[in-house]
């Protein structure tokens, strides 16, 4: 089962590490608040993954799932919030430190569904990941031509409402009725 984790560990660090490297190449396009917005989102959702997956991995030290979560956190929130302003930096090294501390101490109490909680919030990344590039995109298509503006702001199938509710419900209706 540790594998599973690991691999969790990997993939949120590789979708976050994609996001950062995007939100890095529209650098020039983002405003502030969508700067500080896409800064938090990443370093919110990479700090309580591994805060969780750390939490998980070592429950008989939270002290060191926390440092760990809350440091991935801060690295993270930097990395994506620098290129647009300090502002953004620093909301999203704030933001590391909450989801850090949430993320531990929510895998250090999991019993024996842990691995259920693992994946479905593997789940949740997915979805607020796919949600994050689709801003990162519409605020970046404002250096393109007008044409292409119109064709990037309709969005995917996935983030249809009806869509994303069903994938949420059916989430939700998986985790709470599994055993």
């Amino acid at each position: 089962m540790n594998v599973f984790y690991l691999v969790s560990m990997a993939a949120v660090a590789g979708l976050s590490g994609r996001s950062i490297v995007a939100a890095y190449r529209g650098r020039a396009a983002i405003s502030c608040m969508a700067g500080m917005m896409i800064a938090m989102t990443i370093s919110m959702m990479l700090s309580v993954a591994a805060g969780t997956i750390i939490g998980v991995l070592i429950p008989q030290n939270l002290a060191i799932s926390t440092a760990a979560g809350v440091l991935l956190g801060i690295v993270s929130g930097y990395l994506a919030g620098k290129p647009v302003s300090t502002m953004a930096a620093l909301d999203g090294m704030m933001a590391g430190i909450m989801g850090g501390m949430m993320g531990a101490m929510l895998g250090v109490m999991l019993g024996s569904h842990a691995g259920m909680m693992v994946l479905f919030l593997d789940a949740i990344f997915v979805f607020i990941h796919i949600v994050l590039h689709q801003l990162i995109r519409e605020e970046t298509v404002s250096l393109e031509a007008p044409e292409k503006k119109e064709s990037a702001q309709t969005g995917t199938v996935l983030l249809h409402p009806y869509v994303f509710g069903l994938a949420v419900f059916v989430m939700a209706a998986v985790f709470l009725y599994q055993g």
